[in-house]
């Protein structure tokens, strides 16, 4: 199944992966820490365990702190 994967300000990927792929299974499988990223799914923030569907689209925020 294809699942579009967008990092903000690092470009977009599309990327095939297998039946109940969760969010946490991609960020792991692109060498991301899913500490670091905001993940949107159809415009609503979706948690790690989030089992995607084909052809969603994710789009990810780098998480921003400091003072």
């Amino acid at each position: 199944m294809a699942i579009k994967v967008r990092i903000l300000g690092d470009g977009e990927k599309q990327v095939e992966y297998r039946e109940g792929v969760r969010v946490v299974d991609v960020l792991r499988e692109l060498g991301l820490l899913e500490n670091e990223y905001v993940v949107v799914r159809r415009g609503k923030v979706v948690a790690e365990d989030t089992v995607l569907e084909d052809g969603d689209e994710l789009v990810l925020y780098p998480v921003v702190s400091g003072g």
